[in-house]
């Protein structure tokens, strides 16, 4: 087990499925418990989990795979838990998809509507001008056994536009009020593909189609500063949607990285009068060292209105094996708001991850914040066998001090590789998938119980 305090002084919501984690352990309290769940084969039940997963109020996991499936579009999956403990977990397909008309490769995780049904989104394929993914809804069966039936709520037109196309949507949807989701598309970032924040409002009568209004187009200008192409989902927090770009923004990235920006987390606010705009905000810009560079992963809502997230390069760690030479190896930070506003926020780095003598590298998934205090995420790399880890990173006992990080588990590629992120379960257990890995090489389904 690798246990590390950050080189780095600490100063001292709302979203579906990301509750604070109800682990009354202190921080000195090491000990877990790791079990693979399932091992995805590939065809028929799918291949490389790109998301974590959500838990359902029996105990049911529910998730994504990106491709596999019965026409190698990618999936939907149910995982059941067994009858006695022990047992093994049973897996059911949803829904394979097959790109036309509903939808392909499937990237972010799913979430519940209030009707209780499942929404998800599709990076390709569906009916859409330039073919750019779908906004897909899965119906339980009204009897035990029974296929779920699937419905395309949404075709996104892709980015086959010259200039401002929307892009391919790869986050999360977030629940909203009546029933509405809001929701990112992502893009390159050249040739004017910015990217974009959208609100869907379900049809006024059952079987009706979903209406989508753009909320927010980026800029992708550095003198904007706002950001362009994110790759997460928003969250919903006093009122306010946040989230990360992974490129653009103010901040000067340095040598050794493209000349896109390092990425940005933004705010968004209502506008004043109904259908325009949404006000558009950075609240940091990323500058690579020793800050971070190219956020992937959504925010985590903290108390006070403090926001957490991770970077999947940069700050103050030895150069790493990114996709970027000389740039580190991914941070975790914290934002606090500001006094006053309209005020600066404040960012702080928390932890830098080395990628070295078993310390986790390029963190990209879904942080949870527990009652303790403490973060659990994930790392696609690094640990002891260079395939990924799961951390826990505990507050200093007093204000001001270093952050102290546990390696909770490291993969072995036998066990899972490139994990997504943690999802909440009963009590102190975590659930994750990783991409690759396990029994079969097409990713994993895990649980872990920190004690």
């Amino acid at each position: 087990m690798h246990r590390k305090q950050s080189t780095t002084g600490a100063s001292s919501a709302f979203r579906i499925a990301l509750g604070a984690l109800a682990i009354l352990a202190g921080p000195a309290a090491f000990a877990q418990t790791f079990t693979t769940l399932y091992n995805f084969q590939g065809s028929p039940d799918g291949i490389a989990p790109q998301a974590t997963v959500i838990v359902g109020s029996s105990g049911n996991l529910y998730g994504t795979t990106f491709d596999g499936g019965a026409n190698n579009g990618g999936t939907a999956f149910e995982l059941a838990p067994p009858s006695s403990p022990g047992g093994t977990w049973a897996e059911t397909v949803l829904y394979s998809f097959q790109s036309t008309p509903d939808g392909l490769n499937p990237y972010g995780g799913l979430t519940y509507a209030s009707s209780g049904a499942l929404l998800g989104t599709t990076t390709k394929g569906g009916t859409g001008e330039y073919t750019g993914g779908t906004v897909f809804e899965l119906t339980p069966p009204s009897s035990p056994g029974a296929a779920w039936a699937e419905t395309t709520a949404y075709n996104f037109p892709g980015s086959g536009r010259h200039y401002g196309g929307p892009g391919q949507p790869l986050g999360t949807l977030l629940p909203s009020a009546g029933g509405r989701m809001f929701g990112t598309t992502s893009s390159n970032c050249v040739s004017g593909q910015t990217g974009t924040v959208f609100e869907l409002a379900p049809p006024a009568a059952l079987g009706g189609a979903w209406t989508e209004f753009i909320i927010y187009n980026f800029n992708n200008s550095y003198e904007n500063g706002d950001g362009c192409g994110p790759r997460a989902g928003v969250i919903s927090q006093g009122g306010a949607l946040y989230g990360t770009a992974y490129y653009r923004g103010t901040g000067a990235c340095g040598p050794g990285v493209p000349p896109f920006g390092c990425g940005t987390a933004f705010e968004l606010t209502a506008p004043a009068t109904a259908g325009s705009m949404w006000v558009a905000s950075a609240i940091h810009s990323f500058t690579n060292t020793p800050d971070g560079a190219f956020p992937s992963a959504p925010l985590t809502p903290g108390p006070g209105g403090a926001l957490y997230g991770t970077t999947t390069a940069g700050g103050v760690g030895a150069a790493c094996p990114t996709p970027y030479d000389g740039s580190g190896c991914g941070t975790v930070f914290q934002l606090t708001p500001p006094a006053t506003p309209g005020g600066a926020w404040t960012e702080t780095i928390l932890y830098s991850f080395t990628g070295a003598n078993g310390d986790g590298a390029s963190p990209a998934g879904d942080m949870l914040l527990a009652t303790n205090g403490s973060l659990y995420g994930t790392t696609t790399g690094g640990g002891s066998d260079g395939h990924g880890t799961v951390f826990q990173l505990a507050p200093p006992s007093v204000p001001g001090g270093a952050w102290t990080e546990t390696v909770l588990h490291s993969f072995s590629g036998a066990d899972g590789s490139k994990p997504n992120g943690l999802a909440q379960g009963p009590g102190t257990t975590l659930y994750g998938t990783t991409q690759s890995g396990g029994t079969h090489g097409s990713g994993t389904v895990f649980s872990i119980t920190p004690n």
